[in-house]
């Protein structure tokens, strides 16, 4: 579900002429401002400072970098502040993470397809024959989305339907026997009706309701110890334990969200947990601590479509490459709550964002932390000497006069800058004055110099390029002007 933007309106007061009247101070506001580099501090001072502007009621953010957790906090409450019951979120308070509870099902699968009980190709003919293209589609096909099963929550609310309870085998027959979107494996489309079907086979299956297989087999060995697995809705009482979502009202404002009917999230949304225990489920899975190897490639193994086009999508798992690097993850949303998790393997960096509310966009948070966790650290070396605008603008000041300084250049640059050539330099910079503007473009590192791309703005909109490539002992390798 995509947030919805809440836009604030600000009327003037209007005076007659004549008054005369001290105006009050106003504080000004900060605004918060994203960090450039990964600093756990600054990044947890911009979060609250952000969710704060935007409304949140609350929310969670865990980071994991490198295997070691690097930051860990909650934001607000669980209840909005009018309800006597509120409390401080901590990253340890479990929220419904809706379909980020995907990958638990899959996972709980593949745990029965190591045991021996069950095979990823089975057709769901073996538990529902009476299904269309029940002799076609394969679990497999369930859990990579592309069985052809229309969605039974294609919406961003709870409309009259789902309000109402419903036994998870109706809703199979109900949105499972009739007419498909198409035939197995020919397309990737998003549908929770696969994964109830998942659920209640992992029921069959096992011969244990599904949450009871999930607390065994999954949450407990991980240590998630706040996870459960679709707790009783009771409607919105206000003297409950459990955090309450919320929901937009209208554009600026904000309600309680009326949970689902029972049986609706099952196997395709059903969990809740904090965003510590999503953190200790996303390493074990990065470690390899729950599937062997065979099964979690398999997880994690985009869908080749009939058409040879891969779908991004594994089972349970969002699988894409992101800047050469393999990513995995999920967000979720169920009536009044918000999730995103997302892992990176080859790091094992790991971001989790989990809000009680449906209509604010904290996937955006989660995106620009993540991008910061991702950034690995600058290989631009460190330069002993003036900054890279300061050192262009005294070269290009003795350019102008016709001599360079030897002082500080490198031999092979001394030598290339002969008297010719500096001669032509001079005659055109004198022509265009002293540029009114030198900024850095650009750095990267090449051959351990610090390489400045720059670019110099002159007086009479003539715009030069240079390229100014110092080692860290501040020798000057070469300094090159160019139009732009």
């Amino acid at each position: 579900m995509d947030g919805m933007l809440c836009l604030a309106l600000c009327l003037a007061p209007s005076f007659q002429a004549s008054q005369v009247e001290k105006k009050p101070e106003v504080a000004v506001k900060p605004v918060a401002k994203l960090p450039t580099e990964y600093d756990a501090g600054k990044i947890e001072f911009y979060i609250r400072q952000a969710a704060q502007e935007q409304g949140f009621v609350g929310l969670e953010m865990v980071v994991i970098r490198n295997g070691k957790p690097s930051l860990g906090f909650g934001f607000g409450k669980s209840l909005a502040k009018e309800f006597k019951n509120a409390k401080d979120l901590t990253p340890d308070e479990p929220l419904a993470i809706g379909s980020v509870s995907k990958q638990f099902t899959c996972a709980a699968l593949l745990l029965l397809a190591q045991d021996g009980k069950l095979a990823p190709t089975d057709k769901v003919s073996r538990w529902y024959p009476d299904l269309t293209n029940a002799n076609t589609v394969t679990l497999l096909d369930l859990m990579n989305h592309t069985s052809g099963y229309t969605d039974y929550y294609p919406l961003d609310f709870v409309d009259r339907r789902l309000a109402k309870p419903i036994l998870p085998d109706d809703l199979i027959r109900q949105y499972a026997i009739g007419k498909v979107d198409f035939e197995p494996g020919a397309k990737y489309s998003y549908s929770n009706t696969g994964y109830t079907i998942l659920g209640r086979v992992i029921e069959k299956v096992s011969g244990k309701p599904l949450g009871v297989f999930l607390r065994e087999r999954l949450f407990l060995p991980v240590g998630m110890t706040t996870a459960s697995f679709e707790p009783e809705t009771d409607g919105l009482i206000m003297d409950r334990a459990r955090a309450q979502g919320y929901r937009a009202l209208g554009i600026d404002g904000s309600e309680l969200a009326p949970p689902e009917g029972r049986g609706w999230l099952n196997g395709a949304g059903g969990v809740w947990a904090s965003a510590n225990d999503l953190g200790k489920w996303a390493m074990a899975l990065m470690e390899g601590k729950l599937l062997d190897a065979k099964h979690l490639e398999l997880m994690t193994k985009p869908r080749l479509l009939n058409n040879g086009k891969k779908s991004n999508y594994g089972c349970g798992l969002t699988v894409r490459e992101v800047n050469g690097e393999v990513v995995w993850g999920h967000t979720g949303s169920i009536s009044g709550f918000h999730a995103n998790l997302t892992m990176v393997p080859r790091t094992k960096t790991v971001v989790v964002t989990l809000a009680n509310a449906e209509h604010l966009d904290d996937g955006k948070l989660h995106r620009e932390v993540v991008g910061l966790a991702q950034k690995e650290p600058s290989s631009i070396p460190t330069v002993n000497g003036l900054k890279p605008v300061e050192q262009a603008k005294i070269l290009v000041a003795e350019l102008t006069k016709g001599e360079i300084e030897a002082k500080n250049l490198g031999e092979e640059y001394k030598v290339f800058m002969t008297p010719e050539r500096q001669g032509a330099y001079s005659r055109k910079l004198k022509e265009l004055g002293e540029p009114k503007s030198v900024q850095v473009a650009s750095q990267h590192e090449r051959g351990g110099m610090e390489v400045s791309m720059l670019r110099l703005v002159f007086k009479d909109g003539t715009v030069l390029l240079g390229s100014l490539y110092r080692k860290p002992d501040g020798t000057v390798e070469q300094f090159l002007l160019t139009r732009e």
